[in-house]
């Protein structure tokens, strides 16, 4: 799926993120081969990834860890869209 058909998607999510959730959202979103649910799916353990990469991290790492858990509730709902 391309990034700006994602980013479209999102935008139609109700409700809408918390601005700075949105931002760090579209922040994380690219293209890639893989159908919405799967993209979602991939983007979440890409964000989660780069949490568990800094086991020393602090406050920072909260905004991954929620934009993280926002991609893995979407993959459920484009999953039951679909």
């Amino acid at each position: 799926m391309r990034r700006d058909e994602l980013l479209a998607w999102l935008d139609t999510r109700r409700p809408s993120p918390p601005a700075t959730l949105r931002e760090r959202l579209r922040g994380a979103v690219h293209d890639s081969a893989d159908r919405l649910p799967a993209h979602l799916a991939r983007l979440g353990d890409e964000l989660l990834g780069s949490v568990v990469a800094r086991p020393k991290g602090g406050r920072e790492l909260a905004l991954d860890l929620l934009a993280a858990d926002a991609f893995a509730t979407y993959a459920f709902e484009a999953t039951y869209e679909a």
